[in-house]
């Protein structure tokens, strides 16, 4: 790679490590999404290149419902992608680590399962019993995911916080063009 390349690698690199996401939840459904308002790099094309590596969108989800929207824009035109969460045969280890004050314990998924170039790791708390995590990675672990090893990113909870005083309240967002995974793959090819 030429050294202009190099550089732009650990530019990336390096502003990815100031990404911050939340995920906010309540018992049936969470949303997931970057942090309002935080520049991660004052070069603005590399700002939106890393939050598109972290995150393509808004993740919103409903576990009773078993489904995901993922609200997102292509082609200056925003929208709502609905699929059905995907059913995915995690290996649950013994291994454990604490995450904050959470005792969390190792799942593995293995590449076979992703079609990617390497093993997917999530580090879940049973108790925080609820099926959530960063990005599409819901509805399959018995406990919420406080780190997740991609391939190409990691995600890590820095800050917990649980039973907030006020209930917390998740609307569908109905304002945007709502569409298939299958009919978004059609606009992009």
């Amino acid at each position: 790679a030429s050294p202009e390349l190099k550089r732009m690698f650990r530019m990336t690199a390096d502003a990815a490590k100031n990404v911050q996401l939340q995920l906010i939840f309540n018992k049936g459904r969470s949303i997931f999404q970057h942090q309002r308002g935080l520049s991660i790099s004052d070069i603005d094309i590399l700002d939106d290149h890393v939050k598109s590596l972290t995150s393509k969108g808004i993740y919103y989800t409903d576990l009773t419902k078993r489904t995901q929207l993922l609200q997102t824009s292509y082609g200056g035109k925003e929208y709502n992608i609905k699929s059905n969460i995907k059913r995915l045969e995690w290996t649950l280890t013994k291994e454990q680590k604490k995450i904050g004050k959470f005792l969390c314990y190792k799942a593995i998924l293995d590449k076979s399962n992703t079609g990617l170039n390497d093993d997917t790791i999530a580090w879940y708390a049973p108790e925080i019993p609820v099926s959530f995590g960063p990005v599409d990675y819901v509805g399959n672990l018995p406990g919420l995911i406080l780190e997740l090893r991609l391939p190409i990113a990691t995600y890590t909870a820095g800050k917990i916080e649980l039973n907030p005083k006020k209930e917390v309240k998740i609307d569908w967002p109905q304002d945007i063009q709502t569409i298939t995974a299958e009919e978004y793959k059609n606009l992009l090819f």
